[in-house]
């Protein structure tokens, strides 16, 4: 059994080291987009592949990860957050694409095996 990578790095003072900036779909560009920020993108993940939250991403089966950034400057974070929250959805798609240009999810780089995403359940969301 594979273990799961802990992206989820904190100082001394257990302030997050890094801010993240994700966007999810289900399908190529003609499908729904949403636009989400975390400071542990591993465990927000697993809370949206359980169904934990129940949000736009979850009535939408949001589920394949086609854009991420990582950030260490809060500041900087937050005024990035705002200005693609702003941006049209054309503008969004081409940054998803500057990335990311087949729409391939980028999940497994945070799963060892892209089995794991299957695998995780309510139970497993709420004890890591």
């Amino acid at each position: 059994m594979s273990k799961n990578l802990d992206i989820s790095l904190q100082d001394n003072t257990g302030k997050p080291e890094k801010y993240w900036l994700y966007i999810l779909s289900n399908s190529k560009p003609n499908g729904p987009l949403y636009l989400g920020d975390t400071d542990c993108l591993y465990a927000r993940m697993n809370e949206h592949l359980a169904g934990l939250r129940r949000d736009y991403a979850h009535y939408h089966r949001l589920d394949r990860l086609v854009y991420f950034e990582v950030w260490t400057d809060h500041d900087k974070f937050v005024a990035r957050l705002r200005r693609v929250r702003n941006w049209p959805r054309d503008m969004r798609l081409l940054l998803i694409e500057s990335l990311n240009p087949n729409w391939d999810d980028l999940l497994p780089q945070f799963f060892e095996e892209r089995g794991n995403r299957n695998q995780h359940d309510k139970k497993q969301v709420k004890a890591a």
